[in-house]
């Protein structure tokens, strides 16, 4: 706890300090100024014993979401209290995180005597991660607001800020042709397929495989049965995130690395709702984290815990190690989803040769997010010689980044070409199509 002067003592002793000139001329003043000084005194000491006892009795807590999407709006209510015999006045301040809006949370307030009151405010914050609030404090004037208290209270407080269409369905649903082309085809994909994976017997129906008749059962029912099969469940599907330099590149609405966290973690939730096991890694210059394939309720939870709170390292990405650690650690042949992207020659050559290797053991998808600079320094107009100089190397990191895209498709990888913003739901399309069509 610390004590400060409270308004009225300012006030008095700014009058004391003007009157005292006054006393060079007029002695019996000063006698009466030593007086009023003596009696301040008492009273604010008086004061300061009172307002301590307000301050104990002052009680106060905070009622936060346990998660809360990215630059979506969440509501933060406080509650005071007061159970001492005495009305309290004074100010709450509570500090928010860093790129909160707003940034400070300060509240006046006046409670009676045990009785209490709350306030509530909208808030949001445009970065995924846990983000802190607190710790608050609370300044309690006296009654004869000659003094005033304040210390802290109540402690701080975390929330997960998710991306935005993973922490709201409605807002993926509301994507363009997303609810009919993605829904759907999830829910067709866990009943039936080209798969192997026996499902149950059937009449035959005019357009049926003739090689699926069960004879067995067609001899034992007089009538030809076929089987039905679906597409098989239980596979393992990795997703895999690049978080180094190239992902720290700006799209308007947030860093490409935002996005890919968005669509690996919708993934997950679809994977994990088709009966598949999965799992999360993320990389730069090194393996920033490994888990492997799980299954059930607690798996979506365990892939947002390692997923939703990523940072862009600003180291030059080197898929090697990661290399490394999946052949160690997943031999058992998967479907490995990778979201980075390629530029110069030599980090897109490295990254082939990686992919090309697993995709000899693994089925692999490679969603290359786009760089929306280089294609908007491609449509400038050129009026000197440094805006050449800039198109010539967007050129050419675009040409670079065609011919490593390119040389990942002969070498079999599935690739994905999009922009940040629309990686989602093509990224889950494209991940139902290849499972449908079962070539893990």
């Amino acid at each position: 706890m610390s004590l400060r002067p409270g308004v009225n003592l300012v006030r008095a002793l700014a009058g004391l300090a003007a009157l005292s000139p006054l006393a060079f001329w007029w002695p019996p003043l000063l006698a009466a100024m030593i007086v009023a000084a003596t009696g301040l005194g008492v009273a604010a000491v008086v004061d300061a014993r009172r307002v301590s006892g307000l301050l104990e009795a002052c009680r106060a807590s905070r009622q936060l979401p346990a998660a809360a999407c990215r630059s979506g709006p969440f509501a933060v209510r406080w509650e005071l209290s007061n159970v001492g015999p005495s009305r309290i006045r004074g100010e709450f301040r509570d500090e928010l995180p860093a790129l909160a809006h707003p940034r400070l949370m300060l509240i006046a307030f006046s409670i009676t005597p045990r009785a209490m009151t709350s306030f509530e405010a909208e808030c949001t914050i445009p970065q995924r991660g846990v983000q802190q609030f607190g710790p608050a404090w609370i300044r309690v004037e006296g009654p004869w607001r000659l003094m005033e208290a304040s210390r802290s209270i109540g402690a701080a407080e975390t929330i997960k800020i998710l991306p935005e269409t993973f922490a709201s369905r409605e807002r993926l649903v509301q994507s363009a042709g997303a609810s009919q082309r993605l829904v759907d085809a999830v829910q067709q994909s866990r009943r039936s397929g080209p798969g192997t994976e026996f499902e149950s017997l059937r009449p035959f129906r005019e357009g049926d495989d003739p090689r699926r008749i069960d004879w067995r059962s067609t001899a034992r029912r007089r009538e030809l049965i076929v089987r039905r099969h679906q597409v098989e469940r239980n596979r393992d599907v990795m997703m895999i995130i690049d978080d180094g330099r190239m992902m720290g590149a700006e799209t308007g609405q947030g860093v490409k690395l935002d996005f890919a966290v968005d669509a690996a973690l919708n993934l997950a939730r679809v994977a994990l709702d088709g009966g598949d096991r999965c799992g999360a890694a993320a990389y730069d210059s090194e393996v920033r984290g490994f888990l492997p394939p799980l299954a059930g309720p607690a798996a979506l939870r365990a892939i947002v815990d390692c997923f939703y709170d990523l940072r862009v390292q600003w180291n030059e990405s080197n898929f090697l190690p990661m290399l490394a650690q999946l052949q160690r650690r997943q031999a058992k042949r998967s479907f490995l989803v990778v979201l980075s992207d390629v530029t110069d020659p030599d980090t897109a050559g490295r990254l082939c040769a990686s992919l090309n290797q697993l995709q000899r053991r693994h089925m692999v998808l490679f969603a290359a997010l786009k760089t929306p600079l280089l294609e908007q320094i491609e449509k400038e107009t050129v009026v000197d010689a440094f805006g050449v100089a800039r198109k010539a190397t967007a050129m050419r990191l675009q040409r670079d980044r065609s011919r490593a895209l390119h040389a990942l498709r002969r070498g079999g990888v599935h690739v994905l070409d999009v922009e940040p913003e629309g990686l989602t739901v093509p990224l889950v399309n494209r991940f139902v199509e290849l499972r449908r069509r079962n070539m893990l």
